[in-house]
C-alpha cells in the first residue's frame, strides 16, 4: 500500500490499489482509474518537468548513488581508484568557492581561439580544436556498429547545430514566443560574459540567422526514423570531393582517427547546407556563432549567474520547471554522463544481487517463450520470411544487470579542483575511445546505458536486449509482489523490448544486425498496413489541448508497447497454469484486473504543459497516459478482465486489436 515501507525505511513506490480512484469507471477512463489518486497526491515537483515511476526510482537511486559519492568525496581514497576519481569528480562540482572564483576563466582560451579566426581556414581550424573539446557545431559525429555491417565500427556524421530540441522551433509560428525568450537568453549570456548591448544582439541577430539557415536544412523528427534513407556511405574519396569546405577527413584525422576507406552521412543534403556556409556568411557571422556554442556548452559548469541564465531558458521557460534540481543531483547526473560506468560498477556492488539477476533472467525467458510462439503463429507473414524472423529471434543476446567487463578508466585524469577540466578529459577520453575503435571489430559485451539507469533497450545493431540494474526494482519488478503484478510491470517493459526487433525500424535488422531487407515484399506491405492502422489511431488522442500524439513518430514505440503488453498477458495466463494456487484475487482484484492495473500504474506521470508540448516533437514515445491507457483498453481480454470494476457492463465503443505480434 501507499504507506507502506521498504526494508530501509523508505516509503514504497511500487505497484499500490491505493492509487487506485475506484469513484472513475474503468471502461470510461481506465488511465486515472488505475492511478488517478496517486496523481492527485504527486503534482510535478519545482524542480522537476514532469514526474513518474521512472523519475520515483531514478530519484531513489540517485540518493543511493549520492551517498556513495560523498562516501568517495569526504573519505581518503587511493589516487587513481574508481572511488577517487568518482569523489573527487563529485567534489570538485559541489565545490561552488572554486566554481565562482573561476569566473570565464575556464572558457577564455576557447573563446580567445574564436576570436582569432580571420578566414574560413581558420573556421575549419578552430572548428576542428572545438570538436576535440567535446564542443560539436554544425552537425554531430559518432561511431557505432555499422548498420549494414554489424561486426565492425563505422565513423558516422549527422545533422545538428541548432540550440533548440527540435528545428520546428525555428520553422513553426507557434513557437515565436520560444524563438523570442532564446533570443533574450542568448544576449543576457553575451552580456554577463562582458559584451556590451549592442555587440551582443549583433552577435544574437548572427547566431539565430546561422541556427535558423541549419534548421530549415534538417531532417524532421519522423523522417529521421526512415533507417535506410538517413544511412548512407560515402567513399574518402567522395567525402573529400563532394565537402570540400568543410574537410571532413581533416576533422577525423585531427581527433586521432586511422585510416578509413568510407564515412556513413545521415543527411548528405544537410552536410550539402553546411558546405555552402563559407558562400552564405560572413566571417564575423560564424565567429558569433562559434563563440554561442562555446559558452552553450560550458554554461552549467561555470559560476552561479550563467548557471542560473542558463536555467531560466532552458529550465524555467522551454520546459516549466519552477526551480533548479539540487546540486548534488546535477553532480550525480553529470557524473552518470562522464564516468557512467565508473559510477555504476560501485552502484551494482551494492544494490544488485545474484538472485535479482536470477530472477530477472527467468522472467525475461518465459516472456522470450512467448514471443517465440506468436512468431511461430502469426497470420499475416509467409513461411519464408517467419523462417527468417525465427532465424533471428534465435540469435537474440539478452544482458541483465551490468556489463561482465567495466570500462576501464585507469588513463583518466580526475582532479578536486578542476570542474572544467574533468567534463573536458572525460569526453575526450570518451571520443578518444570511440575514434580509436573505428574500422574495428564490435565489442558486444558492451553496454549502451549505465548500471544504474532506469530504462531497457533493444538495439537492433547487436540483436541485443539490455536491463540494467537500475530498472530491475519496485515499481517495475518487485520480488515481494504476485506475479500478476511483476508480469504487468517488468514482464510488458521485457515484452516491449523483444517486440522492438521486430517494430518498423528492428524489422529491416537480420539477426546478425545487419540492415537489410529480408522480408518478402508481401509481407511488408501487409505490415505496413497493420504499422499505419496503429499509427492513425494513435494520431487521433489529444495530449493537451490542440496538441496531438503524432502516430508516425511515435509507431515503432507504440508496436512494442503493444506487443509488450499483449506477450506479457499470454506469459502470465502460462504462469497461472503451472500456478493455480496463485490464481486468486488479491485485495479485491483477480490476477487479470491486477496486471492490467499494473501496466498502467508503471505509466503513471504528471507533466507540465510547456515539456508535454516538447516532447511531442521530438519524443518517439508517446505521453505516458497514452502508454498507460491504449495497450490495455485495445486488448482483446481486457473488457472480460474488468467488467465487473465497470457500471458500464461494456467499454463505450468496440477498440480493434492494434497488436501486430
Amino acid at each position: 500500500m501507499d504507506s507502506q515501507k521498504s526494508k530501509k525505511g523508505k516509503k514504497y513506490i511500487g505497484f499500490s490499489t491505493s492509487y487506485i480512484d475506484l469513484s472513475i469507471d474503468p471502461f470510461k477512463d481506465f488511465y486515472n482509474y488505475a492511478c488517478g489518486k496517486w496523481r492527485a497526491k504527486n503534482p510535478v515537483p519545482k524542480e522537476e518537468s514532469r514526474y513518474d515511476s521512472f523519475m520515483q526510482l531514478s530519484n531513489r537511486n540517485f540518493e543511493i548513488l549520492k551517498g556513495i559519492a560523498e562516501f568517495c568525496a569526504y573519505n581518503k581514497q587511493e589516487k587513481g581508484t574508481l572511488q577517487q576519481k568518482v569523489g573527487d569528480f563529485f567534489f570538485s562540482f559541489m565545490d561552488t568557492k572554486e566554481i565562482e572564483k573561476q569566473g570565464f576563466t575556464p572558457i577564455i582560451p576557447l573563446m580567445q581561439k574564436a576570436d582569432s579566426i580571420r578566414d574560413f581556414e581558420d573556421v575549419t581550424a578552430v572548428t576542428k580544436e572545438l570538436m576535440n573539446e567535446g564542443i560539436s557545431s554544425f552537425f554531430e559525429l559518432s561511431s557505432a556498429e555499422d548498420k549494414k555491417d554489424s561486426n565492425i565500427y563505422s565513423f558516422y556524421i549527422t545533422q545538428g547545430g541548432i540550440s533548440l530540441p527540435d528545428r520546428d522551433y525555428y520553422l513553426r509560428r507557434e513557437h515565436s514566443k520560444v524563438v523570442s525568450d532564446f533570443k533574450d537568453h542568448i544576449v543576457k549570456m553575451f552580456r554577463l560574459y562582458g559584451e556590451n548591448e549592442k555587440t551582443a544582439k549583433e552577435y544574437c541577430d548572427s547566431i539565430l540567422k546561422i541556427e535558423n539557415y541549419l534548421a530549415e536544412s534538417s531532417r524532421s523528427s519522423v523522417e529521421l526514423r526512415d533507417e535506410i534513407k538517413n544511412y548512407n556511405r560515402f567513399s574518402t574519396q567522395q567525402i573529400k570531393k563532394r565537402f570540400d569546405a568543410i574537410d571532413l577527413l581533416g576533422v577525423y584525422s585531427s581527433l586521432g582517427g586511422n585510416s578509413i576507406p568510407f564515412m556513413v552521412v545521415g543527411q548528405p543534403e544537410f552536410l550539402d547546407k553546411v558546405n555552402a556556409i563559407k558562400d552564405k556568411f560572413t566571417i564575423d557571422e560564424v565567429k558569433a556563432y562559434l563563440k554561442w556554442q562555446i559558452i552553450n556548452h560550458s554554461a552549467s559548469l561555470l559560476h552561479s549567474k550563467v548557471e542560473k541564465e542558463h536555467f531560466d531558458f532552458f529550465g524555467k521557460k522551454l520546459m516549466g520547471k519552477k526551480v533548479q534540481e539540487p546540486r548534488w543531483k546535477r553532480a550525480i547526473q553529470l557524473i552518470d554522463f562522464s564516468i557512467g560506468e565508473a559510477l555504476g560498477k560501485l552502484y551494482v556492488e551494492q544494490n544488485f544481487s545474484k538472485e535479482a539477476k536470477k530472477e530477472a533472467d527467468e522472467l525475461v525467458k518465459d516472456v522470450k517463450s512467448i514471443f517465440l510462439e506468436r512468431l511461430k503463429a502469426v497470420k499475416w507473414m509467409s513461411s519464408l520470411t517467419r523462417k527468417k524472423a525465427l532465424k533471428k529471434f534465435s540469435m537474440l543476446n539478452v544482458k541483465i544487470g551490468y556489463p561482465e567487463k567495466f570500462r576501464d578508466y585507469s588513463s583518466l585524469k580526475v582532479e578536486r579542483n578542476d570542474l572544467f577540466g574533468n567534463v573536458t578529459r572525460a569526453i575526450k577520453f570518451e571520443i578518444n575511445r570511440q575514434i580509436k575503435r573505428i574500422g574495428k571489430k564490435v565489442d558486444k559485451k558492451e553496454w549502451l546505458m549505465t548500471p544504474s539507469m532506469v530504462n531497457a533497450y533493444y538495439n537492433p545493431s547487436g540483436n541485443e536486449l539490455a536491463f540494467p540494474a537500475g530498472i530491475l526494482q519496485p515499481p517495475f519488478f518487485d520480488a515481494s509482489k504476485d506475479a500478476a503484478v511483476n508480469y504487468g510491470g517488468i514482464g510488458g517493459v521485457i515484452g516491449h523490448e523483444i517486440t522492438h526487433g521486430y517494430d518498423d525500424q528492428g524489422r529491416l535488422y537480420d539477426g546478425n544486425g545487419r540492415m537489410k531487407e529480408w522480408w518478402l515484399p508481401q509481407d511488408a506491405k501487409k505490415f505496413d498496413a497493420l504499422a499505419k492502422n496503429v499509427a492513425d489511431f494513435y494520431s487521433n488522442f489529444e495530449i493537451i489541448p490542440e496538441v496531438k500524439v503524432n502516430g508516425k513518430l511515435t509507431l515503432g514505440e507504440n508496436i512494442a508497447d503493444l506487443g509488450g503488453i499483449s506477450i506479457a498477458y499470454d506469459a502470465l495466463q502460462r504462469y497461472l497454469k503451472r500456478n493455480p494456487n496463485e490464481n486468486r484475487e488479491i485485495e479485491g482484484f483477480t490476477p487479470e484486473q491486477r496486471f492490467f492495473i499494473a501496466w498502467s500504474q508503471i505509466w503513471k506521470s504528471n507533466i507540465r504543459d510547456e515539456t508535454a508540448k516538447m516532447f511531442a516533437m521530438i519524443d518517439p514515445h508517446s505521453p505516458e497516459k497514452i502508454r498507460g491507457l491504449v495497450p490495455a483498453i485495445t486488448h482483446p481480454k481486457f473488457e472480460s478482465a474488468l467488467k465487473d470494476k465497470s457500471k458500464l457492463g461494456k467499454l463505450p465503443k468496440k477498440y480493434p486489436n492494434l497488436n501486430m505480434w
